[in-house]
């Protein structure tokens, strides 16, 4: 049986989403639907059994709801610039998260220049990967094609050049 999703994150708004589903386990869903709905209800009130795209629908409306529940905060407020084309305003606010982010990386980017005016090259690139990136010594071995012990008693050489020219400094 094909079961029809409207709601699901990458579809437009009239955009819907097929699913063959087995029926065998359509009944069984329909039937576990049922015996829960039953089991909350009052004992004075008829539950019907739901078809599978009943329920469907009900679970795809909920993540609808949760999801636009979600963006609305999101909602990008358009105008236009002077030169007449549409700016998202929300991008022209800058939060504080992005302005942390933005100085941290300029101080990245200042401390890589100051790595690679004092090294040679394949020591400052050997630094920066490691220290800076984050990047475990192996991976960076595999990343350029060298065997790990070299590439870590070049490491262990580059960080002692490094601490003597910055003890001289």
């Amino acid at each position: 049986m094909k079961v029809t999703l409207k709601y699901y994150e990458g579809l437009g708004k009239e955009e819907k989403m097929f699913f063959e589903i087995p029926e065998q386990e359509l009944e069984q869903m329909v039937e576990k639907d049922y015996q829960l709905r039953l089991a909350e209800e009052s004992s004075d009130e008829i539950v019907l059994r739901r078809t599978a795209q009943e329920i469907f629908d009900e679970m795809n409306k909920q993540e609808r709801n949760s999801w636009e529940g979600h963006h609305r905060h999101l909602a990008c407020l358009q105008t236009e610039d002077n030169e007449g084309s549409e700016m998202n305003v929300m991008d022209a606010i800058a939060d504080d998260s992005q302005e942390e982010e933005r100085q941290r990386q300029e101080e990245d980017d200042e401390l890589c220049q100051k790595i690679r005016q004092l090294l040679k090259p394949d020591h400052a690139n050997l630094i920066i990967a490691i220290c800076i990136d984050g990047m475990a010594v192996k991976d960076y071995a595999a990343e350029i094609g060298e065997q790990l012990t070299a590439v870590s008693n070049r490491f262990v050489r580059a960080k002692k050049t490094l601490a003597e020219i910055l003890s001289e400094s």
